[in-house]
């Protein structure tokens, strides 16, 4: 079955509507009057003159419905005209709407349907013995001509009348979907031109923060560098199996993972837009030893960690679990350094992931709006999640709450 193709357009206006329907009223109604049908009230025939005369008034409502029903609408017009000589009027101004708004080959089978319409009025008309019975020889008549004057018309009259009222209808038709066709494409070439200027600004901006990234990368690696120094040689020279001593060799090893994680970030700055995320693969299984590491570092963490299915979870999850809970640690560390913190983590297929982070709230301290919160946000949001944070226990505990949909890797 033929697909039956459709042109965007917009609606149109609601007094074109009733200009064209105004318009082909008169015109109907004058071709009757004209026609030999038209004239036969003197001689009984009342009723059909009466039904002529309803039909020319009203025949032009269906153009109403010429875009809900266009093919109906147009055969409609064009099998009344041939039955009744009210002429095509109507047909004519629904193919051409149809035209403007349809394609394919239905189109131009209902517009043959419309010619042989006009054709049949236009002979009908034409074959009216005087000019007071045919409109066209009311318009070729002699001027100041009586309505019973004979007019001879030549061959070429009859295909005339039907080659003007078809190509004005067709022609008019295709000229709408032209006008209508540069209107979509000015307005498809106007959000190109918008998603390109979108895009270069995406483009300068991801540029700006690539060298913004390799400046921090420089500076921060030149100062974790010079950490990295001098804690070894406060390691080395420090007592054994001392404080000091583990301190320097904390300090050594965090150093030397910071410096990691710089060099795995600016790797991902130099990678192309297609490649996939540099970033080091980090499983759920890794979370206790990243906990574990900031225990040492001095934080006091009460801490619960049970996901069941850790080693089967998406490495996007698990890098974002991973991620949300050191960002959470630092926050701690940060604003309410040396109170203690209370970590829950909990996930399986089943439930999902749920992590539960609780410290002191310190009035000097950020409750919402930093970065790290941000970039929590945003991690959640990429996968689907939902992010609480504020105040518990009447403002005296900082919690944030993040759940995570469950996420199985592929295999």
């Amino acid at each position: 079955m033929e697909r039956r193709a459709q042109v965007p357009a917009r609606p149109a206006p609601w007094w074109r509507t009733v200009l064209w329907g105004t318009l082909c009223a008169l015109m109907s109604l004058t071709s009757f009057v004209f026609s030999e049908t038209g004239q036969r009230a003197e001689d009984g025939a009342v009723l059909l003159v009466l039904l002529g005369f309803f039909v020319s008034l009203g025949l032009p409502l269906v153009l109403l419905w010429r875009r809900r029903a266009p093919y109906a609408v147009t055969l409609t017009a064009a099998a009344t005209a041939v039955v009744l000589p009210v002429g095509s009027w109507t047909a004519l101004v629904a193919l051409g709407s149809l035209i403007s708004r349809r394609r394919g080959r239905d189109v131009w089978w209902t517009t043959v349907a419309v010619a042989v319409a006009t054709a049949v009025t236009v002979v009908r008309d034409a074959a009216g013995r005087t000019s007071g019975s045919s409109l066209i020889k009311t318009l070729l008549a002699p001027a100041g001509a009586e309505p019973g004057t004979v007019v001879a018309l030549g061959w070429w009259v009859a295909p005339l009348f039907l080659a003007l009222g078809m190509a004005g209808a067709v022609g008019a038709g295709l000229a709408v979907r032209a006008n209508r066709q540069a209107e979509v494409s000015a307005g498809q070439v106007s959000a190109a031109e918008q998603r390109t200027d979108r895009l270069d600004d995406q483009l300068a901006r991801q540029r700006e923060r690539e060298r913004i990234g390799r400046e921090v990368h420089d500076v921060l690696g030149h100062r974790l560098s010079l950490l990295n120094l001098h804690a070894g040689a406060l390691e080395a020279h420090a007592p054994p199996d001392g404080q000091l001593r583990e301190s320097a060799r904390l300090v050594r090893e965090g150093a030397a993972k910071s410096m990691a994680d710089l060099r795995s970030l600016l790797a991902m700055l130099n990678e192309p837009l297609s490649a996939e995320p540099a970033e080091p693969d980090l499983s759920l299984v890794d979370l206790p030893t990243m906990i574990g590491e900031s225990v040492d570092a001095g934080l006091p963490v009460s801490s619960s960690v049970y996901i069941d299915g850790a080693e089967r979870a998406d490495p996007a999850l698990a890098r974002a679990v991973y991620r949300i809970v050191q960002e959470l640690l630092t926050n701690a560390r940060r604003h309410a350094e040396g109170r203690p913190v209370r970590l829950d983590v909990t996930g399986s297929p089943s439930a999902g992931m749920h992590i539960d982070a609780r410290n002191p709230y310190e009035p000097s301290g950020h409750v919402g709006g930093g970065q790290g919160l941000r970039g929590i946000a945003e991690r959640v949001e990429l996968l689907g999640g939902d992010l609480a944070y504020g105040l518990d226990d009447d403002g005296r505990t900082f919690r944030v709450t993040v759940r995570l949909p469950w996420r199985e890797a592929a295999v």
